[in-house]
């Protein structure tokens, strides 16, 4: 199993026929620091806008533990993506309130990033190219050999439809809050930023979860089609199908299969 984190690795882990466990999944969404980069900014600037309602002032504080946290990095000659990208993220957010003023508007950017999300996977979908197919077939070595196995196309899709159903979910309860911000009420945006923790890792976890073992349940029918692969002239393979778009009978592929 290589290094991977995040939704690769469970797409991986789940390709691989890897079982699917408590440590497997927690370290697919972070493991504690990764976790600790992505709740404790959040988390910090929520408790000291409690306290001083003042919003330019409290998103210093999460800018600079997201610095530090970085520099932590740096000076310990560790892996910085994780923590650039989450300071990035950060200073965004950061930027927002400071130019805005307004508590709410932290949490502004998650909405056009989940939204983001939301149409990326539906287009995919709608073009018959789901984002989780895609991932699964970087994993596997060809982005396209996987759409000839009926069982992986069908997998993937599922897969996709449930990450839409995480971005959206976080939409639905969200936005609603932030608009009641925006309208003065002052105890939305503590909600707003409590359904922001409460719906971050965990749904994301969640997400990984079933997708993990979703993929480790088609194993056994993908290795039926690698071992079909080597049989010319014999009877189809049961993961062997004509492409959803396209119409034409394709063979299937001899390889196996396996989202922050």
């Amino acid at each position: 199993m290589t290094d991977r984190g995040g939704l690769g690795r469970a797409v991986e882990a789940g390709l691989h026929g890897e079982a699917v466990s408590a440590r497997g999944v927690f370290e697919a969404i972070g493991g504690w620091r990764g976790i600790a980069e992505a709740l404790v900014p959040a988390t910090v600037y929520l408790a000291c806008y409690v306290i001083t309602r003042d919003a330019r002032m409290s998103a210093i504080a999460p800018l600079v533990l997201a610095g530090a946290a970085f520099l932590w990095r740096l000076i310990r000659r560790e892996p910085v993506q994780a923590a650039l990208s989450g300071l990035l993220g950060v200073a965004v957010c950061v930027g927002v309130t400071l130019f805005t003023g307004r508590g709410e508007d932290y949490f502004l950017p998650g909405f056009w990033i989940n939204g983001a999300w939301i149409a990326a996977h539906t287009i995919s979908l709608l073009v018959g190219w789901p984002l989780i197919g895609l991932l699964l077939g970087f994993l596997r070595g060809s982005l396209t050999e996987w759409r000839r196995v009926r069982v992986l196309r069908r997998a993937a899709a599922l897969c996709t439809l449930v990450w839409i159903a995480v971005f959206g979910a976080r939409l639905a309860v969200q936005l609603p809050l932030y608009l009641a911000a925006q309208e003065g009420d002052v105890a939305a945006t503590d909600a707003l930023g409590l359904a922001r923790l409460l719906m971050g890792i965990p749904l994301f976890a969640l997400a990984v979860l079933f997708t993990w073992l979703v993929l480790s349940r088609v194993g056994a029918a993908v290795d039926a089609a690698a071992d079909g692969k080597g049989s010319e002239g014999g009877d189809p393979s049961p993961a062997e199908s004509s492409d959803d778009s396209g119409g034409e009978n394709e063979a299937t592929t001899g390889q196996n299969t396996p989202t922050e």
